[in-house]
């Protein structure tokens, strides 16, 4: 017999196709590729072109190529500045398992990934590094341009039991915009791409009068690789390969939800497995419950040091009396606030606000307000969050809280619209429009509510669909708020010695 034909590339075609199949057979999907595949011989002696392939910053100074390729085949090699590396197995496919009682009521238990991740951890000063001769995007010395992304999955939440969710369209993009916004994000060509958390959003659905006409326009439900597929690495596929990504666990990547994916594809830590996952019980939302990890710095030069939390799971709405096991947690896991120079500016990348609407004026600090009075350091610029699903900045004057911020406190930026239902859409959150109209609940100026006991100096809040453009230039950092389309919405321009970010509110004439 003759020898088998090399398998082609993956052009955008043929990776659709093989994406595709993935996502609409699930479990059985890397069988059918692998029948698909073969007839040809796969690259590099037998193995299967990945799927997927990105670079994200890692703790210790390090880099991290990851790859996904299908079912249980072999891991790709790496050409590392001229020499060959393999990739090794992070997390190997399984065909999930069936829930115990105590969690037959979560989805989230035991999901299947008809995928393998493979990695491979590369020091800062690695120069090229290619898998089956696509270059991967490795970090350059000088940082300028940084896309900050945040909550980009789809919404699709039918409750159990009660008043179910609002569900998204998955399929238009206007109603979910992330495969819009991802492209436009690449256009840009951002030297490093920053995601605060919530990738995935489409976690389960029980009600049939709800349920069916999804299923029927093809929409991708569930925690398995198949979910996590439709509603991240599908459509992030362009900027993945733009630019090396820092990445931040959303409270969607909580081991109730889609954490089984979160620590498989994305944690920076080495591979675990969640050792409980029952819904809704005493374990949810508990750092302790969520191989929480510590933070880590991120130097970008002299000009930037960025330090990565993983707050995802503590207990943001509850006082911190109640929570006391939190507050030493953060005690531990934040030491890397502590390891910059005092002049180094430092940027703190966290999943859920230290300050924001959605927490009622009148709170108590919770253990992270609490953890952080008279410990923040004086370097500390900014906060960049997510979670709340809209575009947000909240300045203080640098004198409002010298008791507990004697240096003033950080300006805090949420990008949480990327992609996820608007706060807008959603009738219990505080910026519902349902009844005021586009538009009616957007401010050019602080509420005058209070913020772990102080009032914002100054700031804005759009319920735009939305990304981050972030550039450096001689007088420091820049940013411009921009649609799906990649239009600009707002300009902004970053303090760092005052710690505050000043953004134009868009004028009328932009709001259609």
């Amino acid at each position: 017999m003759p020898p088998s034909p090399p398998c082609p590339a993956l052009n955008m075609a043929s990776r659709r196709l093989h994406l595709g199949l993935l996502a609409a057979f699930g479990a059985l999907g890397a069988f059918a590729v692998l029948t698909l595949l073969g007839g040809c011989a796969a690259p590099a002696g037998g193995r299967l072109a990945p799927i997927n392939r990105w670079t994200q910053m890692a703790p210790d100074d390090t880099i991290s190529l990851r790859a996904i390729i299908p079912g249980d085949a072999e891991c790709p090699v790496a050409q590392v500045d001229g020499v060959s590396r393999p990739l090794l197995p992070r997390a190997r496919a399984t065909r999930g398992a069936l829930p115990d009682s105590s969690a037959a009521s979560n989805p989230a238990f035991a999901p299947a990934f008809a995928v393998t991740t493979c990695e491979l951890a590369l020091p800062r000063t690695a120069r090229q590094a290619s898998i089956d001769g696509q270059p991967m995007a490795l970090p350059g010395a000088d940082i300028r341009r940084i896309v900050v992304v945040g909550d980009t999955g789809c919404r699709v939440q039918v409750a159990a039991s009660g008043a179910s969710a609002p569900i998204q369209d998955c399929t238009n993009p206007a109603r979910w915009p992330w495969p819009k916004i991802a492209g436009a994000a690449a256009r840009t060509r951002p030297d490093l791409v920053i995601h605060v958390g919530d990738y995935h959003y489409r976690e389960y659905c029980n009600d049939p009068t709800l349920c069916s006409p999804l299923l029927a326009k093809g929409v991708v439900i569930g925690y398995d690789w198949a979910g996590w597929n439709a509603d991240f690495f599908t459509p992030a596929t362009p900027l993945l390969a733009a630019a090396p990504w820092v990445v931040v666990r959303g409270n969607h990547e909580n081991c109730d939800r889609a954490g089984a994916g979160w620590l498989r594809f994305l944690s920076p830590l080495p591979y675990q497995t969640c050792s409980n996952q029952s819904y809704k019980t005493a374990s949810h939302s508990l750092l302790t419950n969520n191989l929480t990890a510590d933070a880590y710095r991120i130097d970008l030069g002299s000009a930037l040091t960025l330090v990565v939390a993983d707050n995802a799971g503590f207990q943001d709405y509850l006082p911190a009396g109640k929570t006391p096991q939190d507050g030493e947690i953060f005690r531990n896991t934040l030491q890397a606030l502590h390891t910059s120079s005092a002049t180094q500016p430092v940027w703190l990348l966290l999943h859920k606000p230290l300050w924001y609407d959605l927490l009622p004026p009148s709170a108590e600090p919770n253990a992270l307000q609490a953890h952080l009075r008279n410990t923040l350091p004086a370097n500390v610029q900014f906060l960049l969050a997510g979670h709340e699903h809209a575009f947000e900045t909240i300045n203080f004057a640098p004198s409002a809280d010298p008791a507990n911020y004697p240096t003033g406190r950080p300006a805090q930026v949420i990008v949480g619209g990327s992609g996820t239902q608007l706060e807008a859409f959603d009738p219990l959150s505080p910026f519902y429009e349902g009844q005021g109209g586009a538009g009616s609940k957007e401010r050019s100026h602080p509420a005058g509510l209070l913020y772990d006991g102080v009032a914002a100096s100054s700031g804005i809040l759009l319920n735009r669909y939305s990304f981050l453009l972030l550039e450096r230039d001689d007088a420091g950092w820049a940013g411009t708020l921009m649609d799906p389309d990649g239009a600009p919405i707002s300009r902004c321009r970053l303090n760092g010695e005052r710690k505050q970010i000043a953004c134009v509110f868009p004028g009328p004439q932009e709001r259609e």
